[in-house]
């Protein structure tokens, strides 16, 4: 019974990797695996008889994703558990080990790796001058919504980031450099601050983070949010990792506040400032802007770093708030 066993899922996953050959699917399903390669362009019937193996491994592997028969069948199974979860209550009915689980209504929500206290003796964060400095440290979705997240979840799924953050501000916020308490802008459980389908902020919660740059910014101190119509939520995070194409429209904001002179701005971030959830039209009303990515601004020196700021009016510095404590605050080392 074992042998056939064997045989069976051998014939299986031998007819996957055939149909990727000849049933190649235009938009494969890469969930957790990114294609790459070793570059090495021969056949996979060439490399076996090669010494080179990682590149065979990888070539069968990469045939496997791209078969139109595993990706059916995962969509198909993806459709199923989500009639299940999106009006589930209580229970988080996922098959695919990804850095993202449920909450209540098919609520999507990121995992965290750690969740330690951290201490800042050995970062130094120096001020430039004519330079305003802002931090924008985006706190985890289940550390604004928690009350979307199912029972079970309520107490091990949230990280509490906010002591981080209080030392932090404590520590280093003064005139030059202001630490935005994303915490206190974005506190309402009768508001939707981040997509229901993503791990990103919506459009309101964009809006309302924007209210408080630009008063700082533009020197201005009352501003107020005005809805000015509806648009359609990304939700680009389950679409990824759980393979379900969910349409949702929310509420669309303006801020009522015209500008006369654009500010020139740095946003050195990671996907929170993706132009599906901050848009440049939106952006150039106000700024004239440039985008630094962290991967970038890691591997940069500190008198780079330094030029490179005081060329600007105003820099923020944005990062998810997990990711800057665990690694990207070292930037800052003395």
């Amino acid at each position: 019974m074992r042998n056939l066993t064997r045989t069976f899922v051998c014939l299986i996953l031998l007819g996957v990797f055939i149909s990727g050959i000849f049933f190649v699917s235009e938009d494969p399903y890469s969930i957790n695996k990114k294609q790459t390669t070793f570059g090495e362009t021969r056949s996979v019937a060439q490399l076996i008889f090669s010494t080179n193996r990682l590149e065979l491994k990888e070539k069968i592997e990469i045939t496997i994703l791209n078969s139109e028969i595993r990706n059916s069948t995962l969509k198909t199974l993806a459709n199923i558990t989500w009639m299940f979860q999106e009006n589930s209550n209580f229970l988080d009915y996922q098959f695919f080990n990804t850095e993202i689980f449920y909450g209540k209504k098919g609520e999507v929500f990121p995992k965290y790796t750690t969740c330690s206290s951290y201490n800042f003796k050995n970062i130094e964060i120096n001020e430039i001058d004519d330079t305003k400095i802002i931090f924008l440290l985006m706190p985890l979705k289940q550390e604004i919504e928690s009350h979307r997240l199912h029972s079970l979840y309520e107490d091990i799924a949230v990280c509490d980031n906010s002591k981080n953050f209080d030392i932090f501000k404590n520590e280093f916020q003064d005139d030059s450099i202001k630490i935005l308490d994303i915490y206190k802008i974005l506190n309402s459980n009768n508001q939707r601050f981040y997509e229901s389908g993503d791990t990103h902020w919506n459009d309101l919660g964009v809006k309302k983070v924007f209210l408080e740059i630009i008063k700082i910014s533009h020197n201005v101190k009352e501003l107020q949010l005005q809805e000015s119509g509806i648009k359609k939520e990304n939700n680009l995070v389950l679409k990824r990792l759980g393979l379900v194409d969910k349409t949702v429209f929310q509420n669309e904001y303006k801020i009522n506040f015209e500008s006369n002179e654009n500010k020139k701005l740095l946003v050195i971030h990671d996907s929170f400032f993706e132009k599906f959830y901050v848009s440049e039209e939106f952006l150039n009303q106000y700024f004239d802007s440039e985008f630094l990515n962290w991967s970038v601004f890691q591997n940069m020196s500190k008198s780079d770093t330094k030029n490179l700021l005081k060329e600007f009016e105003l820099v923020i510095i944005e990062s998810s708030i997990d990711t800057f404590f665990e690694e990207r605050v070292l930037v800052f080392s003395k």
